[in-house]
């Protein structure tokens, strides 16, 4: 008996995995069908994508099992610390035993990957879906960046938080090459993370936006003095910061993950604030248990895609749960150094950096 049709709307990372489990769990290629209006387009829109993702050892194994080279960054110390609190957090590798705490690859350069591998898989990214056939299963993997309320959005998902924030994303140089340590510093408005990707830091300053527009209209030594600043003496040395792009923050959030024959999957089902870089790791893991769920032959579809959203619930809350504290809470900021003293806590810490929640 063949397969269902399933047609998976959004050719991006999210969805090009889900295909890929689905492929890897014996679905037939003939039956998927991956579709991307953009696909056609004479230059690839995320080709200048200038976002860095970071991408956490559970996703890497993820990769791993796909067959597929992230070619990324590997992480091996995460720093934390919050601005004018004493005390710091440390997370290690040899603290949590394993190799590395995730890694940091570009959009563009796992986008270009994943559509390689889907060629080389015998599937290939339609513009537009082909009327002659009818799905019998619809995934939704469109989710793109979170954009304010009162802008036109995804039927079913709703704005649960504004965050009046903005994330300002860029790259840093060092007079020092980096070495393997990302640095994360909660300050008042916002958290400052630096991401060690190649011979610079990626950089994403999440800031009220009138902090971020200052950023932006700043001459570059205006910014590496508003840099150090905010590091301290943690990072020295700052020679360069080049601001790429900016974005607004949010939570947005789908309750209903499936109805009928249809299923939201990543940033279709949940958009989260980056404080802890968990939103593309967590959409990983959709894509991952949706394959799972799908191949229950014998179950009715409807079924299938309850039993995925059930299987999802307790994952997708723990992260929003978080997130969300972590971007809004001023204890927990405070918090940190003490927290670091727990027995056991950088080690849970480290697992859900790792491995989700």
């Amino acid at each position: 008996m063949a397969d269902p049709l399933v047609r998976i709307q959004g050719a991006g990372p999210v969805g090009i995995l889900a295909s890929l489990f689905l492929l890897k769990n014996g679905w037939s290629p003939q039956s998927i069908e991956l579709i991307d209006p953009a696909i056609d387009s004479p230059i690839p829109i995320h080709q200048d994508d200038p976002r860095i993702l970071a991408l956490s050892h559970g996703t890497l194994i993820r990769l791993q099992q796909l067959g597929i080279d992230a070619q990324v960054t590997r992480i091996k110390h995460i720093h934390v610390s919050a601005a004018d609190h004493i005390g710091s957090m440390e997370i290690k590798t040899d603290r949590v035993g394993v190799t590395d705490l995730g890694g940091l690859a570009s959009y563009s350069s796992l986008l270009t990957t994943l559509r390689a591998k889907v060629r080389e898989a015998g599937l290939t990214i339609h513009a537009k879906a082909d009327d002659q056939r009818s799905p019998e299963i619809r995934v939704i993997a469109e989710g793109g960046l979170y954009q304010p309320a009162g802008s036109p959005s995804q039927d079913g998902m709703s704005v649960v938080r504004d965050y009046e924030q903005q994330a300002v994303i860029g790259w840093v140089t060092t007079h020092q090459t980096p070495s393997d340590t990302a640095w994360e510093r909660f300050t008042e408005d916002g958290a400052v993370a630096l991401l060690p990707i190649g011979n610079r830091y990626a950089l994403i300053w999440c800031c009220a936006k009138t902090r971020a527009d200052a950023l932006q209209s700043a001459t570059v030594q205006e910014r590496c003095q508003r840099l150090q600043e905010v590091l301290g003496q943690r990072l020295t040395g700052i020679a360069s910061v080049e601001i790429t792009g900016a974005y607004p923050l949010g939570l947005k959030w789908r309750e209903t993950l499936a109805q009928g024959n249809t299923v939201w999957i990543g940033n279709a089902a949940q958009a989260l604030h980056p404080i802890a870089g968990q939103g593309m790791n967590l959409g990983f893991r959709d894509a991952e248990t949706l394959a799972n769920c799908l191949i229950q032959r014998g179950t009715a579809i409807e079924a299938r895609l309850q039993d995925y959203a059930q299987r999802r619930r307790a994952d997708r809350w723990a992260v929003r749960m978080a997130t969300d504290t972590l971007a809004r809470r001023a204890w927990v900021r405070r918090a940190i150094g003490g927290v670091s003293v727990i027995p056991g806590a950088k080690k849970l810490l480290g697992q859900v950096l790792m491995y989700g929640g």
